[in-house]
């Protein structure tokens, strides 16, 4: 990749890292810090990028950056589901399909925070943001089996939490 083409690289994929980094830090303001921290990241360790896909690589340069914000900061995350309700695209459903997909995806969010760090990046990655489990496993620095049974367990309390009702 060449510094040149970063900018283009940014702005096909910084609506994604924010998204992502916004499930993770539950602070606007905080994921376009990181958003711009992955950026800057990626140009200081362009040398690092061993031409693989672009888009897990910088994943993982945000998975980073969270990370250390993270360690800085000492506290907990939780996730307000409500906000991300309107980021999902799609055509214009009639208000009560609208209402019942916003209120679906509400829990879903719910069930997801409930989850552990590493289970619940795995599941924002996969069912968010559509990563395969290679990519997973790069992002998250594991390993591809690791990954399948983190994701596994992951789905299974999910839907345990979401038969139940919701805490």
């Amino acid at each position: 990749m060449k510094a040149q083409s970063l900018e283009a690289v940014y702005r096909y994929h910084m609506n994604d890292l924010y998204r992502y980094l916004l499930l993770l830090s539950d602070h606007p303001q905080t994921a376009e810090d990181l958003v711009q921290d992955t950026f800057v990241k990626a140009y200081e360790h362009l040398e690092s990028y061993r031409g693989e896909k672009v888009r897990p690589w910088l994943f993982r340069v945000a998975r980073n950056a969270y990370i250390d914000w993270y360690r800085r900061e000492r506290r907990q995350v939780q996730t307000d589901p409500g906000r991300f309700a309107g980021l999902t695209g799609g055509a214009a459903p009639g208000a009560e399909e609208e209402y019942l997909r916003r209120e679906e995806l509400r829990n879903w969010f719910r069930a997801v925070s409930l989850l552990p760090e590493k289970s619940r990046q795995a599941v924002l990655l996969r069912e968010y943001h559509g990563f395969t489990y290679e990519e997973i496993a790069q992002v998250l620095g594991l390993s591809l089996t690791n990954v399948k049974v983190t994701l596994f367990r992951a789905r299974q309390k999910i839907r345990e939490v979401l038969r139940s009702g919701m805490p």
